[in-house]
């Protein structure tokens, strides 16, 4: 039997990186470009390096300038990591793969990023900020249809003051959520005379609210003197007369309060006139 000449082994265990995919695969998932080249430290070193500059960040969210910047910074950070995944490809030249170039590596590698950012998602969720889109139309003008806006996550002991634009839980125990304002504070008294609200007494300073009919309905449009239950408040909606509110489900408990809502990051009808002056507007 003929034995196979080393230097022609050699040859077929040579496998030269090709740039252009070492850039591609940094870009599906940070990192996987580097372990393509050999430099499975690198790449993992880099997936951390994402991460943790990520989670230092998730306390800009509040704001959209900073929101901005942070998916500006991470873009940034994405190219430079291709572009060296690129660069080292190139310079490789002849490249023998070792015990790392194998696509269950790549794929395990993919699948840990994604894992990762499942869990920063998750710890975004739970303790920082919230992405929501509405539905309807009940907050508008103040939150149209469609609107897709940031909610910063609120603990049991978060204050919670009128004016504040909140997201709550059903209060019927549904998988849906609300967002209203805070119209009256525990322990004050409400009153609703011909669209007019009035807190202890005092009408209500309302520049945001909505009124798309004229026409007077005693059930939406008149209501108490009611005084809130300690623990709760009363919420409306901006739009008066599309809005399922306190005038109908009753106070919301402090408890079903989850968040507050905070700018529009993403407007509704994109493209639209106008469109662009709603972009990161504070929900106030």
């Amino acid at each position: 039997m003929d034995e196979q000449h080393p230097a022609s082994i050699e040859r077929h265990a040579v496998k030269p990186r090709r740039p252009w995919l070492a850039a591609l695969l940094s870009l599906v998932a940070t990192g996987v470009g580097q372990v393509y080249n050999g430099k499975w430290k690198k790449g993992v070193g880099f997936l951390v390096a994402e991460l943790v500059l990520a989670l230092a960040m998730l306390p800009l969210f509040g704001n959209f300038t900073s929101l901005v910047l942070f998916i500006t910074f991470l873009l940034g950070f994405n190219v430079f990591v291709a572009v060296e995944a690129y660069t080292t490809a190139k310079e490789l030249g002849q490249f023998v793969p070792g015990r790392s170039n194998r696509w269950w590596v790549y794929a395990a590698f993919v699948a840990g990023g994604l894992a990762l950012g499942g869990a920063f998602e998750l710890t975004a969720d739970t303790w920082f900020y919230r992405t929501y889109q509405t539905p309807t139309a009940s907050m508008a003008p103040t939150i149209r249809a469609g609107d897709r806006f940031m909610v910063e996550v609120l603990g049991r002991n978060a204050s919670v003051e009128r004016g504040d634009i909140v997201v709550f839980r059903a209060p019927d125990g549904e998988d849906r959520d609300f967002v209203k304002r805070v119209v009256a504070l525990p322990g004050e008294t409400v009153e609703i005379s011909n669209k007019t609200v009035m807190v202890d007494g005092q009408p209500l300073n309302e520049p945001y609210a909505f009124h798309l009919d004229s026409a007077e309905v005693p059930a939406r449009d008149d209501l108490g003197p009611y005084a809130v239950p300690q623990g709760s408040y009363f919420v409306m909606g901006d739009n008066r007369e599309k809005s399922l509110d306190s005038r109908f489900l009753g106070p919301i408990g402090r408890e079903w309060i989850t968040g507050r809502a905070l700018y529009i990051y993403f407007p509704a009808d994109a493209g639209a006139e106008g469109w662009a002056d709603r972009l990161g507007v504070e929900l106030r």
